[in-house]
């Protein structure tokens, strides 16, 4: 019986500090992740939109082509 009591222990102790570190400053709004960080800057605004054209033509780049090629497929190695 006694060798449950340091599980249980641990794990009031994980869920205190969980509650503590992660849901009351939630609940707070005061987490550091809610602000929207460079959403009034222009230069942020200018790299973002650079960054998803660039992903954009890497996916175009990576699709398969739509007709499959005649013949065989030869791969030099």
């Amino acid at each position: 019986m006694t060798g449950i009591w340091l599980p249980l222990v641990a794990t009031a102790l994980a869920a205190a500090f969980t509650w503590w570190c992660c849901i009351r400053p939630m609940a707070k709004n005061r987490v550091c992740h809610a602000t929207r960080a460079g959403a009034d800057d222009p230069e942020f605004q200018e790299e973002l939109r650079r960054t998803r054209e660039e992903v954009r033509q890497l996916r175009e780049q990576a699709t398969l082509p739509a007709a499959p090629a005649k013949g065989p497929e030869i791969l030099d190695r």
